[in-house]
């Protein structure tokens, strides 16, 4: 049964202590900052997580509450969009994101901003740290189901369709409904929306001189599904050259050609629907810009988006 697809979910807040869960791996980033009186701080965080983490499941902090002291965490997507905007301020505290959060790519990022209100003194010292804490997100069973989740509740090897604590919810229900499946009392908060596919995204910037191509490649590496659904390709230019082209071309781990043809910016198809989905292990893209318009040094931002299947 096909349903629509489940994007962006709220988080709710919960006061705890740092995480106990032993099926969670913690990305720390600690802060010792003396900070000015009326003074902004701006402290980038980038994950670099292994492949297979890639479920944001809670986030703990905890700090000296230097007074007056405004304290929010921030993070952003790939595109650049902002997706939660957290509180820090208090001592000690812990978010934790509804489940499902949608498998993270890199370039996600986090921004703890810290604003020192106080002008009474000079300056306070920030001492804080921050935990990210990831599960694995490999599907155990091959359900669709993260692994960190069925180990964290003992339901390894169980069918996602099995009603475990027999309260007429299977696991899949109480997984997307983010409820306890070992627990009879615990129901899906909202009627969960399921959908399988996931969109993964690549890209890179290319700079081209007149009349000279220049031709980059990105991979992209599906996590659970392994067939292709559709591909698009979005392009942004930086100048008005004439006669310019970005040309993608798309092949499996084995560099082999999936789509017979390519997409073509401007001038072209920029996006392919495939009546029957093609299965790779990693898709190689071959991006190629050039354009033929004199002391032009153009930039072009490309990027493909392919939607993975079942």
């Amino acid at each position: 049964m096909k349903k629509p697809l489940l994007l962006v979910l709220p988080f709710l807040s919960l006061s705890a202590f740092a995480n106990t869960n032993p099926h969670l791996d913690i990305y720390n980033k600690a802060i010792s900052q003396t900070i000015y009186k009326g003074q902004r701080v701006n402290i980038p965080v980038k994950f670099n997580l292994p492949t297979d983490r890639r479920h944001l499941v809670t986030l703990g902090f905890d700090n000296n509450e230097p007074r007056a002291v405004d304290c929010k965490i921030e993070i952003y997507n790939a595109a650049n969009q902002r997706v939660h905007n957290l509180d820090c301020r208090p001592g000690r505290g812990e978010h934790a994101f509804e489940t499902p959060i949608a498998y993270w790519q890199d370039n996600y990022r986090a921004i703890i901003s810290l604003y020192n209100a106080d002008f009474t003194q000079g300056s306070q010292r920030f001492e804080g740290n921050f935990r990210f804490n990831y599960g694995e997100s490999t599907s155990i069973d091959n359900d669709h189901l993260p692994t960190w989740w069925k180990k964290t509740y003992d339901v390894v090897g169980l069918d996602a369709n099995t009603d475990h604590d027999g309260d007429n919810f299977t696991l899949l229900q109480e997984y997307f409904g983010n409820s306890k499946p070992n627990d009879a009392t615990s129901f899906p908060d909202h009627d969960p929306v399921i959908d399988f596919d996931e969109t993964l995204s690549a890209g890179t910037s290319i700079y081209a001189r007149f009349g000279t191509p220049v031709t980059k490649t990105v991979e992209i590496t599906p996590y659970n599904n392994k067939k292709v659904k559709s591909l698009e390709l979005i392009v942004e230019t930086t100048a008005n050259a004439r006669n310019q082209s970005v040309v993608a071309f798309f092949y499996d781990e084995n560099n082999e050609q999936i789509y017979p043809s390519y997409l073509k910016y401007p001038s072209g198809k920029l996006s392919v629907f495939f009546e029957q989905p093609v299965e790779v292990q990693k898709l190689k893209i071959e991006l190629t810009a050039k354009h033929f318009s004199s002391n032009i040094h153009a930039r072009y931002d490309a990027k493909v988006n392919a939607v993975f299947t079942e």
